[in-house]
């Protein structure tokens, strides 16, 4: 895919910064509603690769990574790791991140309440989808660029699906699966064959997709605002994903 640079823009983070999930569950407290309990259960099944892929480039087993990332955030979704988080812990990312490294191995592997199910609720790892996702990630040179790699494709992969979803809804998904693949800066030389294919005009296809990236970059800059606690985060996470990217 492009580089965040080419895909974020800087509106008005202040217009794209939502008023739930992650801020609401940050002000909440211990006694949050049951609606911001459900945000952050959201925002942990969207955001569970990158705990595994930390794990995994520490050198856990698939097994292991996939208990320890299930233990660890069964804890989060309980809410028994959110207590003392302040704004200086305001990002989802810096949170997770901090939370799972004093979340020991020994803790983690005899809590038997916490591995598989164990009658609790927690988040269900499909082993073998994980070293699918997070395989790409397993060559960094630390766990803690394995984490960040991981973030951002996350981040980028749930905009997409939400791009994707705007337009299965429109009835066009067949559209955006044809143009997708120029999302990233395919040469615009195929225009012609694809205009062909959707018997359009080269001009009209080159505008949509103009279109679509403006739109992606929206949506990404939106997923960003979901995982931190104010708009002014909104801008420092971005240069964050940017700069992990470009690495």
């Amino acid at each position: 895919m492009s580089a965040p640079g080419e895909l974020i823009p800087t509106p008005n983070s202040a217009a794209l910064f939502p008023s739930t999930h992650w801020s609401l569950v940050l002000a909440a407290g211990d006694g949050a509603a049951p609606a911001n309990s459900h945000a952050l259960e959201k925002l942990c099944q969207a955001y569970w690769t990158p705990l595994y892929a930390y794990l995994r480039r520490q050198g856990h087993s698939p097994h292991d990574a996939q208990d320890l990332t299930q233990g660890f955030l069964a804890r989060v979704i309980a809410r028994e790791d959110i207590g003392d988080v302040g704004p200086e812990k305001g990002r989802f990312r810096t949170f997770l991140l901090t939370g799972l490294r004093n979340f020991t191995i020994k803790q983690a592997l005899r809590d038997k309440a916490f591995k598989r199910g164990g009658g609790q609720t927690t988040l269900s790892i499909n082993g073998d989808e994980a070293e699918r996702l997070c395989g790409p990630d397993l060559t960094a040179e630390n766990p803690e660029l394995a984490f960040d790699r991981r973030w951002c494709r996350t981040t980028l992969s749930l905009a997409i699906k939400r791009l994707r979803d705007e337009h299965r809804a429109r009835g066009k998904e067949a559209l955006f699966e044809t143009l997708a693949p120029f999302l990233d800066g395919a040469d615009s030389g195929e225009y012609e064959s694809v205009a062909r294919q959707l018997g359009m005009a080269p001009g009209t296809v080159a505008v949509t997709i103009h279109r679509l990236r403006a739109r992606l970059q929206e949506l990404v800059r939106a997923e960003v605002a979901r995982t931190v606690a104010s708009p002014e985060q909104v801008e420092e996470e971005v240069k964050h994903l940017m700069e992990v990217w470009q690495r």
